[in-house]
């Protein structure tokens, strides 16, 4: 059997893309194991309903559409569980299935998951325009308030960054970085400064790694900011 690659600190800090692929597979694992804890899809859209406000799970659309995003999703995760290398494979299988859910149950909450679920899969398949058009679209569904518009943002910054969109990056890495509501702050606070760096901006990267390095030191990437400073005690 083959090695998997390793990846050191300093190539995260070397190869920004490298990281960003470190650091979303991190983030799906949490969010997929997040729906096993739930009790499965139909949990996960029961918390939506709740957090929504919307008192329709008991409507024939919404278990339908809950019905078929199941359905999506498990052509997904099988898959990707047959070739787990062959994103495109998984895509193509499950892309039918996730555009019906949101094409035929639009109202729906299950729909409004349906785009979250589907954004995140066109993101690993590299369609980063197409998922950062849903994560937008989607994102106006919810107030600022709901639990689950700090996870859609999060995301959102991660496609804007993948896509090279730094400007638009900005404007939710340096907000979110700083928000009490912010999702993964330290996972975001590395980011922002690995755009600065894209950006050419060395300064503010400076300031943005010194603030790690003089800050929690259980943060998933405190040793490789200390580790990379040149000031490193």
């Amino acid at each position: 059997m083959a090695k998997k690659k390793k990846i050191t600190r300093k190539q995260l800090l070397k190869e920004p893309d490298e990281f960003l692929v470190f650091s979303r597979r991190l983030f799906n694992y949490v969010m997929g194991n997040f729906n096993y804890v739930l009790g499965g899809l139909g949990g996960v859209i029961l918390i939506a309903v709740i957090i929504l406000g919307i008192h329709a799970w008991g409507l024939s659309s919404e278990n339908k559409a809950a019905t078929k995003l199941s359905e999506a999703q498990n052509i997904y995760a099988k898959a990707l569980e047959k070739e787990s290398q062959n994103i495109e494979a998984a895509f193509s299988a499950a892309q039918p299935g996730f555009e019906a859910v949101m094409a035929n149950y639009g109202n729906t909450v299950a729909a409004t998951m349906a785009s979250i679920m589907y954004a995140n899969i066109c993101y690993n398949a590299g369609r980063y325009n197409q998922s950062i058009t849903l994560y937008e679209k989607v994102l106006d569904r919810f107030e600022t308030t709901s639990s689950l518009y700090p996870v859609i943002r999060y995301n959102l910054g991660y496609a804007y960054v993948a896509n090279q969109d730094y400007k638009k990056a900005l404007k939710i890495l340096e907000k979110d970085a700083f928000s009490p509501e912010g999702l993964l702050k330290d996972d975001v606070l590395f980011l922002l400064g690995l755009v600065y760096e894209r950006m050419g901006n060395t300064e503010k990267r400076d300031q943005i790694f010194e603030m790690i390095k003089t800050g929690n030191e259980e943060a998933l990437f405190y040793n490789i900011v200390k580790s990379r400073r040149p000031d490193n005690t």
